[in-house]
């Protein structure tokens, strides 16, 4: 059972970062986005089959709107496109404004509040967040609808996606075999003090390999990773462990509140989408600030 499961893991990291190096721009933006709308998908169906009034369709247009501006305006290209940040800003208002006016103007919706609130937590927890996965890919770009060719973008994604999956690894097998102390019973019975330490010392082994092959030879990308030594490494790596963590016990909380042990059937013993992918929820958005204002490189203005 458990060189299955970490064979599972290995494959679908493998694919993961396969897809990020090879793929063209609008093809991995499709990736990305039916990536999104899937988990999305299935957090709502959760929602929704354990009582929760919410508005799916729109929920999910949200998402698919909001990640398309995110491709067509790469805020890197802020001088030549002075509508960037801005533009962002106005597509969240009118997103959030435009579900406002349907509840309000739809007589069938009994609990407006929680209905709203369930809608829009589906889009900032899903769509929004892994929106971070397009910025980390845009990295360089200089224009609209643009994933540069040179790919030093798509190697950080690729960077975040092996580090956290590594460490989704390395917990679930230091977890099985040497896991005694309950780390977090309230929420997930299965997860230990111990498995957190192998996740850590997973995440940690793949950021040394990547950010290390990334200095030592010149045909991989050219990306911030480059300037990071040892320390810096390190410290991502457990960032990105402990962030991962997080999100899967997030996801943990949704599911037990809403009586589910997975988000769905869709890969059976592996349970959903977003069951795949809890742990790289926050972690794109981690780099990304990490780098912005602990490297001192500009990937965000």
């Amino acid at each position: 059972m458990i060189i299955r499961r970490v064979c599972i893991g290995m494959l679908v990291a493998a694919a993961w970062f396969l897809g990020l190096c090879y793929m063209s721009g609008y093809m991995l933006f499709i990736v990305l986005l039916l990536m999104c709308c899937a988990c999305q998908y299935e957090f709502y169906n959760m929602m929704r089959r354990s009582g929760y009034p919410l508005s799916r369709n729109y929920g999910m247009v949200m998402g698919v709107v909001w990640l398309i501006a995110c491709y067509a305006y790469p805020p890197y290209a802020a001088h030549e496109l002075p509508v960037g940040h801005q533009f962002e800003t106005l597509v969240l208002c009118a997103l959030t404004f435009f579900l406002l006016l349907r509840v309000l103007f739809d007589s069938r919706i009994t609990k407006p509040v929680e209905h709203i609130g369930v809608t829009l937590l589906g889009f900032f927890y899903l769509p929004f967040m892994l929106s971070f996965f397009i910025r980390l890919a845009q990295w360089g770009a200089s224009g609209m609808f643009e994933m540069p060719c040179a790919r030093g973008g798509v190697y950080l994604a690729s960077y975040v996606a092996a580090v956290v999956k590594f460490g989704d690894i390395g917990g679930f097998t230091f977890g099985t075999l040497i896991g005694r102390h309950k780390m977090f019973p309230r929420i997930s019975p299965k997860k230990s003090w111990e498995g957190l330490l192998g996740g850590i010392l997973f995440s940690m082994a793949a950021s040394l390999l990547m950010i290390w092959a990334v200095r030592r030879f010149s045909w991989l990308p050219q990306c911030p990773l480059r300037e990071l030594g040892v320390l810096h490494a390190m410290a991502l790596g457990l960032v990105l462990a402990l962030v991962g963590a997080l999100g899967d016990l997030v996801e943990s909380m949704f599911k037990r509140a809403s009586g589910f042990k997975d988000s769905s059937g869709l890969l059976h013993e592996s349970g959903g989408i977003l069951d795949m992918f809890d742990s790289l929820v926050f972690t794109p958005a981690a780099l990304y600030f990490y780098l912005a204002w602990f490297i001192g490189q500009a990937v965000c203005a």
